[in-house]
């Protein structure tokens, strides 16, 4: 502002200065609007899992509740900026001097210095390019490429977003009820912390197979376009696949979002089905929502898959990726009893997305451990990250978040 009113007063009416007055005051704009938009989605700004999603495969990605929002956001970017040039090309010509274009031009680049959202782009342009002084190295020790000892089967869900917050009884009385019960009958970790370049879905599942975050010092690239994904990184698909273990991984959504199925493929999961590859086992084509599978849908295809591999007697692997509590506001499936909670007297559509998937994976551990076959199996819950900018946000943020993990 303070940049557009001494440009308006008295600078110089040069082209050139117009020119660069207009461009910087303009990217302090674009800036901020790409932080506004940023946080609409993550709700902490630019982070990393901003960059990489703008960079990687976006296939799949469901947009549609974003359609809206994205058409306001370039309303106001190129009202603002039409209203700036307008106000700016109203210099009074009398008096000018080109001190005041000097002294416009410093404070709008000051302006794109001090934005909160020229520091957080710094901060990942220094985590991304300053690896070559990372003493990542000397501490990081390849895993051992086979298991030993006995060897069950393994059934590992992760549940989109469903972070360890949500079992706050004191928090959220009654939300997670029927996992919360198989939680309590299990080995649950608590002091689970979501760390830096782990807080999206690729990301978090890169840690928690391969022990590393996404922007780990790796010679591969997390981008979709390449043949491998951190080639030289020894992951929990490798070993399995290497101990003699048939590996399989069942999503809703499309295996191109992010690069998940380049990742998969990469580090021994054989066996891959997204969006494309489950469309002849649905019994209802038309079941879906924005990013695919809804997951009772999903669910019952894995607990299939179990008995089936089990009656043959193969050693496996089944992980599993679910999507209805996605923000910003989830999606409730058909079949669950819970279709809706209630926080503060007002339904939550995320609380009642959350109550509903839970529903769906409580039930599916259940029939597990019901069938003859669970005393060779291993079940794990983990969240694949903490929950972004969704309906409940503002009541998660005040408290104490961990990521779940129980077997």
């Amino acid at each position: 502002m303070t940049s557009i009113i001494i440009y308006s007063l008295r600078a110089d009416r040069n082209k050139l200065w117009f020119i660069l007055v207009l461009f910087i005051l303009g990217l302090y704009i674009v800036l901020n609007l790409v932080r506004v938009a940023s946080n609409y989605f993550t709700g902490d700004g630019i982070d990393d899992s901003v960059l990489y999603t703008i960079t990687s495969n976006l296939t799949g990605a469901g947009v549609g509740k974003y359609i809206l929002p994205f058409a306001g956001f370039l309303a106001v970017s190129l009202t603002v900026f039409a209203l700036m040039s307008w106000v700016l090309l109203r210099t009074s010509g009398k008096n000018t001097n080109v001190l005041y274009s000097v002294l416009a031009l410093i404070f709008a680049g000051g302006s794109v210095v001090i934005t909160p959202a020229s520091g957080e782009i710094a901060g990942l342009m220094k985590s991304e390019f300053g690896q070559d002084k990372s003493d990542f190295y000397n501490y990081y020790k390849t895993p051992k490429k086979t298991m030993t000892g006995n060897k069950p089967n393994l059934i590992y869900i992760y549940a989109e977003s469903l972070e360890k917050t949500y079992f706050n009884q004191g928090v959220f009385p009654g939300l997670t009820t029927e996992l919360g019960a198989d939680k309590k009958d299990s080995i649950s970790f608590e002091n689970t912390i979501q760390l830096p370049g782990t807080g999206y879905t690729i990301a978090g599942m890169v840690a928690s197979q391969c022990g590393i975050p996404l922007f780990a010092p790796f010679d591969g690239n997390a981008s979709s376009s390449l043949s491998t994904f951190y080639p030289h990184a020894v992951c929990l698909g490798d070993v399995l696949h290497a101990s003699g273990y048939d590996t399989f991984f069942y999503q809703g959504a499309d295996l191109a979002f992010a690069g998940k199925g380049l990742f998969l493929k990469s580090h021994g999961i054989e066996h891959l089905y997204g969006l494309q590859e489950l469309q002849d086992q649905v019994d209802d084509p038309n079941y879906k929502n924005e990013w695919g599978w809804y997951d009772d849908t999903l669910l019952n295809i894995v607990y299939n898959k179990y008995i089936e591999l089990s009656k043959e007697n193969k050693r496996f692997a089944l992980f599993a990726l679910t999507v209805d509590t996605h923000h910003p506001d989830g999606y409730i499936s058909r079949t669950c009893t819970r279709k809706s909670y209630e926080y503060n007297n007002a339904d939550n559509s995320s609380l009642s997305a959350v109550a509903c998937s839970q529903q769906h994976i409580a039930d599916l551990i259940d029939k597990i451990k019901q069938s003859p076959y669970f005393k060779n199996t291993v079940i794990v819950v983990s969240s694949d990250h903490l929950a972004m900018n969704n309906t409940a946000y503002d009541i998660l943020t005040k408290n104490d978040r961990k990521d779940l993990f129980f077997a």
